[in-house]
């Protein structure tokens, strides 16, 4: 059985993102070729991929390249299928219908691929290369319109996670400030209590070195007073006569 046309786009609109199955030109294709568009159409996905890169090994063609993309795709593997959607994009300017509707579904499926991957940027401009290319594909306009809201919500998302994240910082900031602040300030009370009792150490001091003096000037007092009622017991005042 040989294709002799590129197979209809399935789309699904439920994730917003269309698949184009396999193509082949009328030319003699390799038996593994048709065996990729069997198993394909089979949705033996990873069959229909190992028969594509044995196709590959024996010739570089874009058609397989972009069947081996979409293989991959359905296997929900953008990484690995955009390689092969950008290689078989760069089949242009060929004055042939099939290879310019190739060129154009392969930008498409590489649109497709980055929007799977949230990659909304390079989404929107494979979507436009492919549109340059099929100026009328409905599917490619909406598919463009929904990367365009889904490219500004993924911006206004990472501007408020931007936002959340600085008032999260600032709020980090801030309790480290308190607590610096709180830290001054007990270390000002210990200290002011420091210099309180040191004060009072000192007043304590200056109290008793005053009680001390007063004591001793009592006591010389006492001891004068000792001595001089001594002596008056021993020299009676004399009479007069």
């Amino acid at each position: 059985m040989h294709y002799n046309f590129l197979i209809k786009r399935m789309i699904c609109w439920s994730i917003g993102f269309l698949v184009v199955l396999p193509c082949s030109f009328t030319q003699k294709d390799h038996q593994l070729r048709k065996e990729g568009d069997e198993a394909y159409l089979k949705q033996d996905f990873n069959k229909a991929e190992e028969s594509y890169r044995k196709a590959l090994e024996k010739k570089q063609t874009e058609t397989t390249k972009f069947n081996l993309g979409n293989a991959i795709m359905e296997q929900n593997r953008p990484d690995e299928a955009i390689p092969y959607y950008e290689d078989a994009t760069k089949k242009a300017n060929i004055p042939n219908e099939n290879s310019a509707s190739l060129n154009a579904r392969s930008w498409y499926n590489l649109g497709n691929a980055y929007y799977q991957k949230k990659d909304y940027e390079n989404s929107i401009k494979a979507f436009k290369e492919s549109l340059k290319r099929s100026p009328t594909d409905i599917d490619t306009k909406k598919n463009l319109s929904l990367a365009k809201k889904q490219l500004i919500k993924q911006q206004q998302q990472q501007q408020q996670d931007q936002k959340n994240k600085d008032q999260k910082q600032d709020k980090k900031q801030k309790q480290k400030q308190d607590q610096q602040q709180q830290q001054q300030q007990q270390q000002q009370q210990q200290q002011n209590q420091k210099n309180q009792q040191q004060q009072q150490q000192q007043q304590m001091t200056k109290e008793e070195a005053e009680q001390l003096l007063q004591y001793t000037e009592r006591e010389d007092q006492r001891v004068q007073q000792k001595l001089v009622n001594k002596n008056a017991k021993k020299n009676p005042p004399k009479k007069d006569w």
